[in-house]
């Protein structure tokens, strides 16, 4: 390709190009989300209260509740610009290209993950793309029975060894209690359970400690555990509490449980760059690229889930 070849229409980004593979390892929505795929910018998903089974040989009408989720596909984008200079031939803007995908691969994991997980507000579909797990589980939703808060908690990180704190206070029975409210219901699945927890978790994993001060979770390799009560722990810089999707949330660290079947991800096009370069009538010789994807999010059913808030004083 001539420096002087026009790039005019949006490119899909390989699935084996290094920008893919980052996303997927930077993005714990992206590698646990179920995958929905989409051919319109809405699609409606039938959520199942379930069926009755009963023993004997006449059949009985279910009287189960069923009713949809709708996703709604957004696009998450990004744009940058470069002088023409930097850019003397066509392997430099093919290595441009590469290297601003990386960073808006590692950019994009983040928010998205945010946008999914922690974001506090409504869902506005700009700066709130969707309705996150921790608003999701914060409010009240008739339509499958669920209660506001009945499967949030929050931790007070003063609070982690058994038994210096509170019956029922201490990082472990936190962490326990979370669990049950999904075990104990009909959308768990132990072959689908998963975590999804923030980095700064971590440490308060490292530190839980029993009545000896031993440390209670155990690594099976390395210094921190991997997985929590059975349970694969993914880790995401973008699972904290903020105000609108943010690359680098500053709120509370949020840990997630539940089952990733009704993790619903809506894939309407997969990533892809646009390069502008510089026209005539244009007052600056710069080449513009573009990024974006279009995805979509939603729980399918609050009760397959649980969150734990750690609140720091």
């Amino acid at each position: 390709m001539a420096s002087t070849d026009i790039i005019n229409d949006w490119i899909p980004i390989e699935w084996d190009s290094e920008v893919i593979q980052r996303i997927q390892r930077e993005s714990a929505i992206e590698q646990l989300g179920y995958r929905v795929p989409m051919s319109s910018a809405t699609k409606r998903i039938l959520r199942s209260a379930g069926l009755t089974v009963t023993a004997g040989t006449t059949y009985t009408d279910d009287t189960s509740t069923n009713d949809y989720i709708t996703l709604t596909a957004r696009r998450l984008i990004a744009k940058f610009t470069v002088d023409e200079d930097d850019l003397s031939d066509a392997a430099t803007v093919v290595d441009t290209i590469r290297i601003k995908g990386m960073d808006w691969a590692i950019s994009y994991a983040d928010s998205f993950d945010n946008a999914c997980i922690g974001v506090s507000a409504a869902e506005n579909g700009s700066t709130v793309p969707f309705t996150s797990a921790y608003k999701s589980l914060r409010t009240t939703n008739s339509a499958t029975g669920y209660t506001a808060d009945d499967n949030y908690l929050t931790w007070d990180d003063d609070l982690i060894a058994i038994p210096s704190t509170p019956v029922g206070t201490s990082l472990y029975e936190k962490l326990s209690t979370a669990f049950k409210k999904v075990e104990t219901g009909q959308f768990w699945s132990m072959a689908d359970q998963f975590v999804v927890a923030a980095p700064g978790w971590r440490d308060a994993l490292r530190l839980c400690t029993d009545a000896q001060g031993r440390p209670i979770f155990q690594p099976a390799s390395g210094s921190t555990p991997e997985t929590l009560f059975g349970a694969p722990v993914t880790w995401s810089r973008g699972a904290k509490v903020s105000a609108t999707m943010l690359g680098a949330p500053t709120g509370n660290d949020l840990l997630l449980f539940g089952n990733r079947s009704y993790l619903k991800k809506g894939e309407r096009s997969q990533p892809e760059s646009l390069v502008d370069q510089a026209r005539a009538q244009d007052n600056t010789d710069d080449t513009a690229v573009k990024f974006r994807v279009r995805r979509a999010f939603q729980l399918a059913h609050e009760k397959a889930f649980s969150i734990v808030e750690r609140v720091t004083d």
